[in-house]
């Protein structure tokens, strides 16, 4: 783990923080007049993003393990280079970058008020086991207007990159069977809870286990919370894909960083490039990709 005070040092400011989360993880806290936000350098992970004057927008599982080797539960885990299973066979799901441990690489403030960071990852920070090849990954979080997280991948070695992946966020949500997702009507979607096709008639309402993948899309989603009287507006780039959770009531009592109650507070959708909806990418060498998501409240 990097050292609190160095980073501080190196990279703090009024608006940019460091401090120990759960007691052992470098994260660095944003502030500003837009609101607040934090992240940890485990994972390049995005652990909190709350407006000025707002509810939280992000959720985070009070049972969520806080351990070097395992995944956080909420927020905005880092899924990369494969989105659900291992391609290979040989490890969990959702890849390595959200169990790595990232480097700080600079800290600033904008002329419009916005606090930004920027951590890399690249393949020698990632445990030998995994056998990566040459890549550099580029996380930069800026807290303005809306919340803006941009993954840029780099192919820095000779062959090809394969990968799949995904900006996997949380939100907060205060009833998640009253909350409408739209933005997604009449879009085809896999279905990998009953195993099938199918195409979106309406809104999405969450009153049973949802896990899917809808295709080709790019539009804006939106998140309708009638109780906390807000919408959670989600944009993004560099994604034909988009990824709706929640593991409702049987699922979330077989996770062990899940609490048994907390499907009701919760949804997750996610920008991804994901294999099931042929949004998996390939860069060649020396090519650069970029997926981003844009999260504000209206």
């Amino acid at each position: 783990m990097e050292n609190i005070a160095d980073l501080q040092s190196r990279f703090g400011s009024e608006n940019v923080n460091f401090f120990a989360a759960a007691g052992d993880l470098a994260a660095v806290k944003l502030t500003n007049d837009f609101g607040e936000a934090s992240l940890t350098l485990y994972g390049a992970h995005v652990m909190s993003y709350t407006p000025a004057g707002a509810v939280p927008v992000l959720w985070m599982s009070e049972k969520s393990m806080f351990t070097p080797g395992e995944p956080i539960r909420g927020g905005i885990p880092v899924c990369w280079p494969w989105f659900g299973a291992d391609p290979a066979g040989k490890f969990g799901g959702h890849g390595y970058a959200r169990v790595s441990f990232w480097h700080m690489v600079s800290a600033a403030r904008t002329p419009a008020g916005e606090t930004t960071v920027t951590l890399t990852l690249c393949e020698k920070d990632v445990d030998a086991k995994f056998a990566p090849q040459p890549f550099k990954l580029e996380l930069t979080v800026t807290l303005g207007a809306a919340l803006t997280v941009a993954l840029k991948i780099y192919n820095t070695g000779k062959n090809d990159l394969a990968y799949s992946g995904a900006l996997h966020s949380y939100f907060n949500v205060a009833d998640a069977s009253a909350i409408k997702v739209l933005g997604l009507e009449d879009c085809e979607y896999s279905d990998k809870v009953i195993n099938v096709e199918g195409q979106q008639a309406g809104a999405i309402v969450i009153d049973r286990e949802i896990d899917r993948v809808y295709r080709r899309t790019s539009g804006i989603v939106k998140v309708e919370d009638p109780v906390f009287a807000r919408t959670i507006r989600i944009a993004k780039s560099g994604s034909t894909s988009t990824v709706v959770w929640n593991p409702w009531i049987e699922k979330s009592k077989r996770m062990p960083d899940f609490g048994d109650e907390e499907y009701h507070t919760m949804v997750c959708v996610e920008a991804a490039n994901a294999a099931a909806a042929a949004d998996d990418r390939v860069l060649v060498p020396g090519a650069m990709a970029e997926l981003r998501q844009m999260i504000s409240l209206s």
